[in-house]
């Protein structure tokens, strides 16, 4: 769920949104807080990863 929002934002805001500084913000935007996107999604580490091999995948079949 998490990876399709960020692609939707990556769709409409363009690659500026699958920037690293950007993850914080994607989660509270979708979350309304990190704390609550870390207990949803298995904790900061989990979610890194998740968020940029997502971005290594998007890049790779680009």
């Amino acid at each position: 769920e998490f990876l399709e929002f960020v692609l939707s934002k990556y769709v409409e805001t363009g690659i500026e949104e699958l920037g690293q500084e950007k993850l914080p913000d994607l989660l509270k935007i979708k979350y309304s807080a990190i704390n609550d996107a870390t207990e949803l999604l298995g904790g900061v580490n989990r979610i890194r990863a998740t968020f940029f091999n997502f971005q290594q995948h998007l890049f790779a079949t680009a």
